[in-house]
């Protein structure tokens, strides 16, 4: 059996070349408009495309499973968010009359998908128990975002 010495200098080299990558860059993402209440959001134009949320201290995008002309009430809504920040995602939604809810799961951390935008990816399902605007809140160490929708 034979073995390789290698100098320790010429590891960091292979393995500094051995990361390098010929890939161009991403493309530039395309969000559709804020959500709110007053102008329903549109259906996107792309199976992938986002919907941007209010935030401070980063970004808020939400990736709804549903048909956006066509949110209910009493039907769970699965959203997949992508969110700038550190530390623990937290969810939840205030509606009509001041109601708070929680999300019926989640969060869940997900490790990718080619819902491409900045921030770690989170998904929840919400279950908005009556008609009319509900914004949906995400809090983590240092951001404090939310998206409002039209639910009917």
């Amino acid at each position: 059996m034979r073995t390789l010495s290698t100098s320790p200098a010429a590891l960091v080299a292979l393995l500094l070349t051995s990361c390098t990558t010929d890939r161009p860059p991403a493309a530039p993402v395309t969000l559709a408009p804020h959500v709110d209440c007053d102008h329903p959001p549109p259906t996107p134009a792309h199976a992938n495309e986002g919907f941007q949320g209010e935030s401070s201290g980063g970004s808020v995008v939400a990736l709804l499973f549903a048909d956006p002309s066509d949110l209910s009430a009493g039907k769970e809504l699965k959203i997949v968010w992508r969110v700038t920040g550190t530390g623990m995602a937290r969810f939840s939604a205030t509606g009509p009359g001041s109601r708070t809810i929680a999300p019926v799961w989640g969060p869940e951390g997900h490790g990718g998908s080619n819902f491409n935008y900045p921030g770690e990816e989170w998904g929840t399902g919400f279950l908005f128990p009556t008609p009319g605007c509900w914004t949906v809140h995400v809090q983590r160490d240092d951001l404090t975002g939310s998206l409002s929708l039209p639910i009917s």
